[in-house]
C-alpha cells in the first residue's frame, strides 16, 4: 500500500501555490499602480476641464449679457431715430433754401426804377385825359 500523504508531494504544491500567489499579488499590485496613474492623470484632466467650464470675471453673465445687447439695441433705435429727424429737416432746409434763392434771383432781377417809372406813366397819363374819373384837373 502506498501512504496517502507523501510530505514531498505535499511541499511541492505548497510551494507551487506560494508561487502562484506571489505571482498573482505582483500582476495585482502593477494594475493596482497603472490604475492609479491613469486616476491621477484623468484628475488632472477634469480640474482643467473645470476650470475651463468656468466663466472668467472679465466676461458677464448671460443676463448681463442680454441686458447689454437690449442697452445697445434701445440705443440704436433712439440713434436711428435722431437720423431721421435730422435727414427730414435737413430736407425741410433745403427746401427752404430753394425757395429763398428763386426769391433772391427774383429780386436780383426786379428793377424798383423801372417799376416806379411805370406807375408814374400811368398816372400821367390819367392826369391828362380829360374828364377821368382819376383825373387831376377837377
Amino acid at each position: 500500500m502506498l501512504p496517502i500523504i507523501d510530505p514531498e508531494e505535499d511541499y511541492l504544491t505548497i510551494v507551487a501555490a506560494e508561487e502562484k500567489i506571489a505571482i498573482t499579488e505582483a500582476r495585482r499590485k502593477k494594475e493596482l499602480e497603472e490604475a492609479h496613474a491613469t486616476m491621477k492623470a484623468l484628475s488632472k484632466v477634469l480640474e482643467a476641464a473645470r476650470v475651463s467650464s468656468t466663466r472668467p470675471a472679465s466676461v458677464p453673465s448671460a443676463e448681463a449679457h442680454a441686458g447689454a445687447l437690449n442697452e445697445l439695441d434701445v440705443g440704436r433705435l433712439s440713434l436711428a431715430k435722431s437720423i431721421s429727424d435730422m435727414e427730414g429737416l435737413v430736407a425741410s432746409r433745403e427746401a427752404e433754401l430753394a425757395t429763398l434763392k428763386e426769391e433772391a434771383t427774383r429780386l436780383e432781377e426786379y428793377d424798383p426804377a423801372l417799376e416806379h417809372e411805370k406807375e408814374l406813366d400811368g398816372t400821367a397819363c390819367v392826369a391828362l385825359v380829360p374828364d377821368s374819373p382819376l383825373s387831376l384837373t377837377e
